[in-house]
């Protein structure tokens, strides 16, 4: 299995419907086949410094997650809406065995 975890921070100024629109075009890219599993969320908010929104992504494996990234869902996801309401992101990506982390 292959895990991406990409933590965002939105760019300043952003729409709160700009940041749904965001939300709603990630949750279609669900229908991409190589997506095996997508969790996404708000940060809680608890402390200050923290980064605003959460993805995590697992594949088969990083073949699968590259054939992802070119999928024309996701290009048009970058274009018309990561790429107008990111400022900073942080990406993780690894291998793992276990179906259920401990």
């Amino acid at each position: 299995m292959f895990r991406q975890v990409v933590v965002y921070q939105w760019a300043e100024g952003v729409s709160s419907e700009a940041k749904q629109a965001f939300r709603d075009a990630l949750d279609e890219m669900r229908a991409i086949p190589e997506l095996l599993a997508m969790t996404s969320g708000d940060d809680a908010g608890h402390f200050d410094d923290n980064f605003d929104f959460v993805v995590v992504a697992d594949f088969a494996d990083f073949a699968a997650a590259r054939r992802y990234v070119a999928h024309p869902l996701h290009q048009t996801y970058i274009r018309d809406h990561a790429s107008r309401v990111i400022g900073k992101r942080i990406i993780v990506q690894h291998d793992w065995a276990d179906p259920i982390p401990r």
